[in-house]
């Protein structure tokens, strides 16, 4: 009897042994998704960004330029342009075993740079089935020009793989509850376009700091006059300023009382962030908003940091309790209804 036992034991840890091996051989062969506990995520990063080294501002060129030894600063220009191309973007998100991807289009002549809308079709042009674009509008001359950019926005949305909008508002100098910028949210409801937002302090240089600029309770009187818009609260009021939480609460409080908003937790997965994502992940999970969060890194920034938010960002998750079901939700179901893919 005992030599039977054994024999049971020994053909039980061989099984495990061999379902381990295949589930390994799975995870290295397969080239898109995360495989978590024998389960499958295809993951979607909702935010990432396209545009030039020569489209950008000299301030934030120099604070990008920080990141590496100045004697090799002279290559930011190369590395950079490389790194924003289409080309540049698959490469990042096939590190991080990504298939689907949004990129977004970006006005902000004062701080960061811009990211044209022509140039966003250009790079997503080709790659329906992984990169899928967000049109910005360009706002710095609005009383000038503003019917004349909306109806600019409304042609670029019907273009192919054009699924949503970005506005970033701290970045454009517009406060969030300036009715000025109504038809931008009309245009995202009668067309089926959900906008994101960024919400929470930025430390590029010229963003705005006040809270109405950054904080999202600014914008709720919108939010009631949109029922039909689909709000992404961007960052989910991260302070990176500050490193710090200080607009979450308003978030959580909008994405409880309205069904048309959600949260992205970009940048929550940089290196810095790493002191507040396990708060972050509690937060959510503790009032019942996992089913509001959609996932995006902010990258692709540099080599490598698309794939690293993610590591942090499941890592976090599993230390967190999540199950994999809400894992999946979280990184890749939540986007998948809301964009109706």
């Amino acid at each position: 009897m005992a030599k039977f036992s054994s024999k049971i034991l020994l053909l039980t840890l061989a099984f495990s042994t061999i379902m381990a091996w295949n589930e390994q051989i799975l995870a290295e062969d397969q080239a898109y998704g995360l495989t978590i506990q024998g389960e499958f995520i295809d993951v979607i990063d909702m935010h990432l960004h396209t545009g030039t080294w020569d489209a950008l501002t000299e301030p934030y060129k120099e604070r990008y330029s920080e990141r590496v030894p100045k004697f090799l600063r002279f290559t930011m220009k190369y590395l950079l342009g490389s790194g924003l191309t289409s080309e540049g973007i698959l490469k990042q998100m096939d590190k991080a075993k990504i298939r689907r991807a949004g990129v977004f289009a970006v006005y902000s002549p004062d701080t960061t740079g811009i990211a044209s809308n022509e140039f966003l079709q250009q790079q997503i042009n080709g790659h329906a089935d992984r990169l899928l674009g967000f049109a910005s509008v360009r706002t710095d001359y609005w009383n000038i020009d503003g019917e004349e950019q909306l109806k600019k926005l409304e042609t670029v949305l019907g273009n192919a793989n054009m699924v949503g909008i970005k506005l970033a508002h701290a970045h454009q100098q517009m406060r969030f509850d300036d009715p000025r910028f109504d038809g931008v949210y009309e245009i995202a409801g009668r067309l089926g376009k959900p906008i994101y937002l960024h919400t929470g302090t930025s430390p590029n240089p010229y963003t705005r700091l006040e809270p109405p600029y950054v904080d999202p309770k600014y914008l709720e009187e919108t939010i009631q006059r949109y029922p039909d818009t689909q709000f992404i609260l961007g960052h989910s009021g991260y302070d990176s300023f500050k490193v710090a939480l200080t607009y979450l609460d308003s978030c959580i409080e909008l994405a409880q009382k309205y069904d048309n908003v959600y949260l992205e937790p970009g940048a929550l997965g940089a290196r810095k962030a790493e002191k507040v994502l396990i708060d972050y992940l509690r937060i959510i999970k503790e009032n019942n908003l996992i089913d509001r969060v959609i996932y995006g890194s902010d990258g692709p920034q540099f080599p490598g940091y698309t794939n690293s938010h993610l590591e942090r960002f499941v890592l976090t998750m599993q230390d967190s309790n999540y199950t994999t079901a809400e894992m999946r939700a979280l990184l890749q179901t939540n986007f998948e209804q809301l964009f109706k893919l």
